[in-house]
């Protein structure tokens, strides 16, 4: 019984250490955009790839997401992908949905892809709890080169410029 006890603890703690290190290759992740159709961790490949986890209630991810519209045209030609990725609506717990989506971008003028991650701010990267905004940097191999709660939209782009270089 106590063997029986202790392995069915290990599989509820163990995938809560997977956490996706700087360094690592990043797991095989999928979204799915407004169009319903999804982009995945494989799609980014040969770009730098800008993942920004948020939720439309957050106040702290509104002004990120301004910001990083705003300012995108400094970094739009190079071979850089942003994919703003919503974990709940604009109320605690509302689903993400095309509606919200479409309403996120507009709200904002992100010229930029957006795509839904239900409940998940990022949690194959952060360890919990899970805080918000969250953004992670793959180089072009998708392999983790920068991740932080909260970073400034200017470290997100110093770092995204030393990727491109």
């Amino acid at each position: 019984m106590k063997i029986a006890l202790r392995l069915l603890v290990l599989t509820w703690v163990l995938p809560c250490l997977a956490i996706v290190e700087i360094g690592e290759k990043a797991p095989e992740l999928c979204w799915k955009k407004m169009d319903s159709t999804e982009v995945c961790t494989k799609d980014l490949k040969n770009k730098v790839s800008v993942l920004v986890y948020s939720t439309g209630w957050c106040p702290g991810c509104q002004d990120e997401m301004s910001e990083l519209s705003s300012r995108y045209s400094e970094i739009k030609n190079s071979s850089v992908e942003i994919v703003s990725l919503s974990a709940e609506g604009f109320k605690h717990g509302q689903a993400v949905d095309e509606e919200f989506l479409k309403a996120w971008q507009k709200k904002f003028n992100i010229p930029f892809m957006v795509a839904a991650s239900p409940n998940n701010a990022g949690k194959e990267f952060f360890k919990p709890p899970y805080y918000i905004p969250a953004t992670v940097i793959l180089d072009r191999g998708g392999v983790v080169r920068f991740k932080k709660v909260d970073a400034s939209v200017d470290e997100i782009f110093q770092q995204v410029r030393t990727l491109i270089k």
